[in-house]
């Protein structure tokens, strides 16, 4: 198949590492299994072959998330050994599994480490981790990074209904744990967190923009850490756009690999098997990521093919339409409106004069086989 465009390096992978996890998330969009029930981890000998093709693509960076990937039996030779062939690591966790060898390992490793805390009591992220003493868990093993000497790592927050009053609570406390930033993540119904929609536990659009305006307005001068709230570059202030890192995820130079050892187009490949794009293998991961029908067919419509909201956002080029997964679960169009600021229009929300004129839209587009 001739292609109209040049084929992107393949920058950065997504490891999911474990198909289990030892908490029981209640939003959790991957839905991985529950410790014991689901013990799917594929081999450090097979990671690393995969590896080995993607750097004769371009491969130059690494997230390792899961499930969670501290469950992995071979995690301390899978971040030794990527570090040795020179990649950046990055790892997103909810800490809990961190002792001090595996916080050493992380620094020897210069891992960037994210660590999930979804409230300053146990009461708050318990509730949404599903399981009592997470929470003293997840300490423990912060202690266990600032005895290696291992900051900055960064906190994610996950804001729904319960941790809306307390996001101010959440920025003193992000501080005291010695962490360098902390990330604010919006709960979407996708995954186990349509229950969750289901019990009114997740905020409207209007609720999470005044929350968002709310806490930025109020962080104290010489606070030490950054602060980043995810929502959509349209609604941040221009300061924000030009001192904070870029709001794409990448699509463009990014895959999935997931815990079966299949390439996706990140975690989302778990859940909608049209998103699941082979086992790299069997096939080889360069004609996967040369030829695979869903990857070129976003090479040439990105983002000029996006509709809805983000085909008139000024942002489209940067934003890429936010998450092509997320659009994708809700809609059934890779390219379709992402749906927080879709809702956000249809109340009146999205700021006029970050909208093009209305152009004509393409319809909706199935996804390649």
């Amino acid at each position: 198949m001739s292609q109209p465009f040049e084929t992107p390096p393949l920058s950065e992978i997504y490891l999911y590492l474990a198909g289990t996890c030892n908490l029981r998330c209640r939003h959790c969009w991957i839905d991985p299994g529950f410790g014991t029930e689901s013990q799917r981890f594929l081999p450090w000998s097979e990671l690393r072959k995969i590896i080995v093709q993607a750097q004769e693509l371009g491969l130059r960076a690494v997230k390792l998330t899961g499930g969670e990937p501290l469950m992995h039996p071979e995690i301390l030779d899978i971040l030794s050994g990527l570090h040795q062939m020179g990649l950046k690591l990055r790892m997103e966790s909810n800490g809990t599994l961190i002792g001090d060898r595996q916080a050493e390992v992380l620094r020897e490793t210069s891992t960037d480490l994210s660590i999930s805390l979804d409230g300053p009591t146990a009461e708050l992220h318990d509730s949404l981790r599903g399981v009592p003493g997470a929470f003293d868990r997840t300490l423990r093993g912060v202690e266990s990074l600032t005895r290696q000497g291992w900051p900055p790592f960064q906190i994610i927050a996950c804001l729904h209904r319960g941790t809306r009053p307390v996001l101010a609570d959440m920025v003193r406390l992000t501080e005291d744990l010695g962490a360098g930033s902390l990330k604010i993540n919006v709960v979407n119904s996708m995954g186990r967190s349509v229950e969750m929609e289901r019990q009114g536990e997740l905020l409207s659009v209007a609720e999470v923009l005044d929350t968002y305006r709310g806490l930025t307005s109020s962080i104290p001068e010489g606070t030490k850490i950054r602060v980043f709230f995810d929502v959509p570059p349209a609604f941040k202030s221009l300061v924000e756009l030009r001192t904070q890192a870029a709001c794409s995820c990448g699509i463009l130079n990014i895959l999935g690999i997931l815990s079966t050892g299949h390439a996706s187009l990140c975690g989302i490949g778990e859940r909608v098997a049209a998103l699941d794009f082979g086992n790299p293998l069997e096939v080889g991961l360069r004609t996967i990521w040369e030829s695979n029908p869903t990857l070129l067919d976003i090479r040439e419509h990105l983002p000029d093919a996006l509709g809805g909201v983000c085909g008139r956002c000024v942002f489209r080029r940067q934003c890429m339409g936010k998450c092509l997964a997320h659009t994708y679960w809700a809609t059934g169009d890779l390219f379709g409106g992402f749906q927080f600021c879709q809702q956000a229009l249809d109340a009146g929300l999205f700021p006029a004069k970050r909208l093009l004129r209305p152009r004509s839209q393409p319809g909706a587009r199935e996804v390649a086989p």
